[in-house]
């Protein structure tokens, strides 16, 4: 796959499926991001992350999806890969779970993170979802230039 610079424009939604998932599209992008060639920009994918999150869910190891998207010729060869590995009637229960993870039920570590990485936060004081938050995140640093 040919890497991608998240400085230049956000890694898809969260909440944009793939095999009916949320968040493996975004996983993908941050993938490819690192690539050689590729950006992460100011995007992390980390151990804490819920990419990181979404891929254990799913009974995958992040370093063995991150060698697929290297060696993959394209996403269709990625897709291939993950239906052949995750239960896809598992997609719903997932999605309804991300749907539910906000600010306010995290640790008071953890709700420090999200305020300091996700610089919507200083504005958007109303936000509370995970998923909602990334979302205008994405909005706000490439409604400029600002990355």
């Amino acid at each position: 796959m040919t890497p991608l610079n998240l400085r230049k424009h956000a890694p898809r939604g969260p909440r944009e499926t793939l095999l009916g998932f949320y968040f493996l599209l975004r996983t993908i992008d941050k993938l490819r991001a690192e690539l050689p060639g590729g950006s992460l920009g100011e995007y992390l994918n980390h151990d804490r992350g819920f990419s990181a999150y979404v891929i254990r869910r799913l009974g995958l190891d992040m370093n063995d999806l991150r060698r697929v998207v290297a060696q993959a010729a394209d996403e269709n060869a990625v897709a291939s890969w993950l239906a052949a590995r995750i239960d896809l009637t598992a997609a719903p229960q997932l999605n309804a779970k991300l749907e539910t993870f906000v600010v306010e039920r995290m640790s008071g570590e953890d709700q420090i993170l999200v305020r300091e990485r996700h610089p919507v936060m200083a504005t958007r004081r109303d936000l509370s979802k995970i998923l909602d938050i990334l979302a205008a995140d994405d909005a706000l640093a490439f409604s400029s230039s600002s990355r």
